[in-house]
């Protein structure tokens, strides 16, 4: 699609490619919008990310590109297609979160590790999950204020091992 404004004098052309949107305008900006990709992450990713005794690092970036890391041992997949992350303290995540919905998630046990890259989908105050994990939460005298979700991207086996940078999903 070919869009043209002549009071403005410019024009843009939007161009689909595998999955990515791109957008040329005159002023020689390049932009380019990604379009929602689900991924449905591997089992054993899945029964990492749900293991209690798996630590589960999630990486956010602030506007300014600085990667800011915390542990969130809330973290896990209720279904392929979803990771979750209770807000129980989040000061500096939130914040980056909400500014920039691109994350990375590690699950380590052993030499077993994965990451998962993927964007924010919702910031949940209420609802069956949030209520189910603040219940859970509340049982060990934590606080929930939200449910951060999100969609996976990616998944990389990060494992001590050959294998360690493998694209799995």
């Amino acid at each position: 699609m070919i869009t043209s404004n002549a009071h403005l004098r410019t024009f843009s052309f939007f161009y689909t490619v595998s999955k990515c949107v791109v957008s040329y305008k005159r002023t020689h900006l390049l932009q380019i919008k990604t379009e929602e990709i689900t991924m449905k992450m591997p089992e054993e990713v899945m029964n990492l990310l749900n293991d209690q005794e798996a630590t589960k690092v999630l990486t956010s970036v602030s506007p300014e590109g600085i990667p800011h890391t915390v542990i969130i041992g809330s973290t896990m997949a209720p279904e392929s297609d979803l990771i979750s992350a209770a807000e129980i303290l989040m000061q500096t995540t939130s914040i980056n979160l909400r500014a920039n919905p691109n994350v990375s998630v590690l699950a380590v046990k052993g030499k077993e590790s994965y990451q998962v890259v993927a964007k924010v989908k919702a910031h949940e105050t209420e609802g069956p999950l949030f209520n189910k994990i603040k219940a859970e939460l509340e049982k060990m005298g934590l606080p929930c204020k939200a449910l951060w979700l999100f969609e996976p991207q990616e998944a990389f086996n990060q494992g001590a091992g050959p294998n360690a940078g493998k694209k799995i999903a």
